[in-house]
């Protein structure tokens, strides 16, 4: 498996466990950003793989990925039952 794919999910994981200890939204995406670099850089040296610059850039476009995940799949699904709430008033 993708070290990329790795510290996405645990990144995500992490970020939505972190939703339900009522941080502030605001911090979320730096969080997810510090986390997936270290998660990134601490996958790489347990594998022995480490190269600090590809590793990093791994780890923040996984944490961005995270969140951004996350908040596309909410504002998607929420429009969905928005729209679907809106033709089932406009029938009645």
């Amino acid at each position: 498996m993708n070290i990329s794919v790795i510290v996405l999910v645990l990144t995500w994981v992490l970020i939505q466990a972190l939703k339900t200890a009522k941080i502030p939204s605001d911090y979320l995406p730096l969080i997810a950003l510090v986390v997936g670099v270290a998660l990134s850089i601490a996958i790489s040296l347990f594998t022995g793989d480490a190269n600090l610059i590809n590793d990093i850039v791994i780890g923040a476009v996984s944490g961005f990925s995270a969140t951004g995940a996350n908040e596309t799949a909410t504002k998607s699904i929420s429009a969905i039952i928005d729209s679907i709430g809106a033709s089932i008033t406009k029938t009645k």
